[in-house]
C-alpha cells in the first residue's frame, strides 16, 4: 500500500534545523542514509449485507536510500517491500544551492524564485500529457494561499507527482478521472490559517462543491522538520503537509475533511514521536477514516511507522 504523499509547494530545511531558514536550502547536519516503513491497515466495510473485515500487515523494509553530495541531496531511491527499485527521484540546484529541479524519468519538476528569495511556483510535467503549476501567496514572510492548475490525462497519478503536488490535487484529480477517460483540467484554491507561528488550518475549494479542510493540533516542541517539502518530506513524515514546512511545533492530531460530489470523508490522523537526541528515530501515526460512497460505508484504521537510519 502507498499512501498519498501529503506535501504542497513550501521551503527546505535550515542548515542543522536551527539557522536562518533560506528557502530552498537544504543541507541538516544529520543527513538521511535509509528510510524503513511498516503498517497495519484494517478495513470495516458495512452495507445492505453487513459488515466485513480485512487486516492488511506489512512487516518493516527498506523504503528509501538517499544519496548525498557535499552540501545537497543527489537523489533518493525508492523501493517496494521486495526490495525492488520503482522509481529513483534526482536533484539540481543553482549557485545559491537552492534547490531549482527534481525529476524521475521523463516527468520534471521546476522551482521558482520570486525578489524576496521565497518560493514563488513550482512547474510539474510529464511530456505533452501532463502539467501542473502551484503559485504561492505571502502575507509578510508566511504563506496565505496556493493557487493550483492542473491538466492530465492519465488515469493514475505516479508517485513523483504525488510526491510534489497537494494530496487534496492528487486526490481531486483522481476523483474526476475516475468518471471520465478524458483529460482532466482543474483549477483549486486553498487558504491557510495561522494561529501564532502553527498552522491551524488549510481550506481548498475546487469545481463541482469540491472542498478539502485540514485541521492541525500541535504540541509545544521545536519541529525538526520546518523547512521541507516535495518528496524529501515524504522520507520524514509520510503524512507530510504543510505543517511539517512551516509550523514552529510538532502536529500531534490533523482531522481531514473532504467533500466531492456525493462523497464524504474524514480521516483523524494522530502522530507519536520518538527521538534519539534532538533527532526522530521514529514516528508512527495513526489513520481513523470513515467514507460513503454510493451507500457503502467503510471504516479503516491505518497504523504507520517509519523508522530513520543516518550517516555516521
Amino acid at each position: 500500500m502507498k499512501k498519498n504523499l501529503l506535501i504542497a509547494a513550501i521551503a527546505l530545511m535550515a542548515v542543522a534545523f536551527v539557522s536562518c531558514q533560506k528557502d530552498g536550502v537544504y543541507n541538516p547536519k544529520h543527513k538521511i542514509a535509509k528510510v524503513y516503513n511498516e503498517w497495519t491497515t484494517t478495513t470495516v466495510t458495512t452495507d445492505e449485507s453487513g459488515s466485513r473485515t480485512v487486516t492488511d500487515v506489512q512487516n518493516p523494509y527498506v523504503a528509501q536510500e538517499w544519496t548525498w553530495g557535499d552540501k545537497t541531496l543527489s537523489s533518493v531511491m525508492h523501493k517496494a517491500s521486495d526490495g525492488k527499485v520503482y522509481e529513483t527521484i534526482s536533484y539540481t540546484y543553482d549557485d545559491k544551492n537552492r534547490i531549482s529541479g527534481c525529476s524521475c524519468g521523463n516527468e520534471k519538476a521546476e522551482y521558482v524564485y520570486n525578489d524576496d528569495k521565497k518560493l514563488q511556483s513550482i512547474k510539474i510535467t510529464d511530456g505533452p500529457d501532463y502539467t501542473m503549476t502551484i503559485e504561492i501567496t505571502y502575507d509578510g514572510k508566511v504563506p496565505a494561499s496556493v493557487k493550483t492548475v492542473s491538466s492530465y490525462s492519465f488515469k493514475n497519478l505516479s508517485t513523483f507527482a504525488k510526491s510534489v503536488i497537494p494530496s487534496y490535487i492528487s486526490e481531486a484529480i483522481e476523483a474526476e478521472q475516475m468518471h471520465s477517460k478524458a483529460t482532466v483540467s482543474s483549477t483549486y484554491n486553498s487558504t491557510i490559517e495561522w494561529d501564532g507561528k502553527n498552522i491551524s488550518q488549510v481550506v481548498t475549494t475546487g469545481e463541482n462543491g469540491y472542498k478539502y479542510t485540514t485541521n492541525y493540533e500541535y504540541d509545544n516542541k521545536a519541529n525538526p522538520f520546518k523547512g521541507m517539502y516535495g518528496s524529501m518530506a515524504e522520507a520524514y513524515q509520510s503524512d507530510a503537509d504543510y505543517d511539517v514546512a512551516y509550523s514552529k511545533n510538532n502536529v500531534v492530531k490533523k482531522t481531514v475533511s473532504r467533500v466531492n460530489g456525493n462523497e464524504t470523508r474524514t480521516v483523524v490522523t494522530e502522530y507519536a514521536y520518538e527521538y534519539d537526541g534532538k533527532m526522530p528515530s521514529k514516528i508512527t501515526y495513526t489513520d481513523e477514516n470513515e467514507e460513503t460512497v454510493l451507500g457503502v460505508n467503510y471504516k479503516t484504521t491505518y497504523v504507520h511507522v517509519t523508522t530513520y537510519e543516518y550517516t555516521k
